[in-house]
């Protein structure tokens, strides 16, 4: 494997059906083609593997000797084998032996992120040393869009990579993606605990997924393979939530008015499978109408109590400005509102939008389009030399990471992303 290469994958949004789907609901989500996180792969002169994430504050090198231990050693050979071979859950005998590679982490914020990288690096490519992982996201970091996902997908897609489990040069194949989502969501099972598998789903394959999770607690994805980019602008208010919270709220709401409460969430549901339905078909003869689910949907979630005055504020102006359709996204709260574009909206009148947001409330806005590619693959000979200078910048701190968009962004550089 020739170094470095570099790794992408967006983040996400959910478009319809927030909350309900805890309900057996069906819900839509999408990626966020231009928030994504990347991953730098380098060689490095020491035999140590290291992470290096500046974005959360966090850097560390386990030694080759740490490592050794467990692989090494006879007795760990069955349940190595069969943590290999499980893509649903975690193995407790390796989570178990891996503790000791970051117990004095236990008590940080980055104890799950150790304990990720360590899983996947030793199921994966148990065998590669002298490396180095670096990570940048444009992806805001906490704010419900994802962004543990995306950093699951570049690392599993990264560590089969350098494991010989992908090998094809000219593109991700299905079966690629299929791995590469498999061991995303055990990365995702390391970080949070009980993922869906929505969000590195929708970070894998990109585009939108109709989503339904079973009463047995299975999910069931339905892909929409021709979703079309739609223009929007995503605002993240910075407002802190508890998604714990605001579920159990929805809970006990529920539980108080099951009668009022029940048809919102089957509505909630009817709204996400015809959502899909014309993001399957949209033209412009019912672009109108996903509009109007948008805001439709919003209101249903206001009638949840799951909004907040925050979030009102991007969708009141939204409303006065007639810039587009506005719903919270994720668990509500605080956190982000998505604002899909009327089709004739100005860009004069979108830079009035984001200022007013960004100068009055100090949120931050980002113009970018809902759906596009999932995750993607930059090998080292697509790189020229004076690109590959400024990239080893950027993911050293020697260059604004706002550079990344600009070079590195799929579909809006001139370098050779397969996807």
């Amino acid at each position: 494997m020739v170094l470095p290469f570099l790794t992408s994958a967006p983040g996400k949004v959910i478009i319809f059906g927030e909350h309900s789907a805890v309900y057996n609901e069906p819900a839509v989500a999408a990626s966020v083609s231009a928030l994504r996180t990347y991953m730098l792969v380098t060689q490095t002169d020491s035999n140590a593997v290291e992470l290096d994430f500046p974005d959360i504050g966090f850097s560390h090198a386990w030694s080759r000797h740490e490592f050794d231990h467990i692989l090494k050693d006879e007795r760990n050979t069955t349940i190595l084998q069969e943590a290999r071979h499980n893509v649903r859950e975690l193995s407790p005998e390796l989570t178990s032996l891996l503790d000791s590679l970051h117990s004095e982490l236990k008590k940080s914020m980055f104890h799950h992120a150790a304990f990720c990288f360590t899983y996947l690096y030793i199921c994966l490519c148990p065998n590669v040393k002298g490396i180095k992982f670096s990570v940048r996201s444009t992806l805001p970091i906490g704010a419900g869009l994802g962004s543990s996902a995306s950093v699951s997908v570049n690392l599993a897609m990264a560590m089969a990579k350098l494991g010989g489990l992908i090998t094809g040069t000219k593109g991700l194949t299905l079966q690629d993606k299929k791995l590469i989502n498999d061991w995303a969501f055990i990365g995702e099972k390391c970080m949070m605990g009980t993922p869906s598998g929505i969000d590195n789903a929708v970070s894998t394959y990109g585009n939108a997924v109709l989503f339904k999770r079973e009463i047995d607690g299975t999910t069931n994805f339905e892909f929409v393979e021709d979703f079309p980019q739609i223009p929007m602008i995503l605002t993240y208010t910075k407002i802190p939530r508890s998604t714990k919270t605001l579920v159990a709220n929805v809970r006990e709401l529920l539980s108080n008015h099951p009668n009022l409460v029940r048809p919102i969430l089957v509505a909630m549901g009817q709204l996400a499978t015809r959502g899909a339905e014309i993001l399957n078909s949209l033209d412009n003869g019912n672009y109108n109408e996903l509009l109007e689910l948008v805001r439709v949907n919003h209101g249903l979630l206001v009638a949840l109590g799951v909004s907040h005055p925050g979030l009102e504020i991007v969708r009141a102006l939204s409303d006065t400005m007639e810039l587009g359709s506005t719903k919270l996204t994720g668990a509500g709260g605080g956190g982000c509102a998505l604002t899909i574009l009327n089709k004739d909206t100005s860009e004069k009148l979108v830079t009035e939008f984001k200022s007013k947001l960004e100068k009055t409330h100090d949120y931050a806005t980002y113009q970018t389009d809902l759906g596009g590619i999932g995750c993607s693959l930059l090998l080292n000979d697509c790189i020229s030399e004076d690109k590959l200078e400024l990239i080893l910048k950027i993911f050293n701190h020697n260059e604004d990471k706002a550079l990344i968009d600009e070079l590195l962004l799929p579909g809006k550089c001139s370098l050779s992303w397969i996807f």
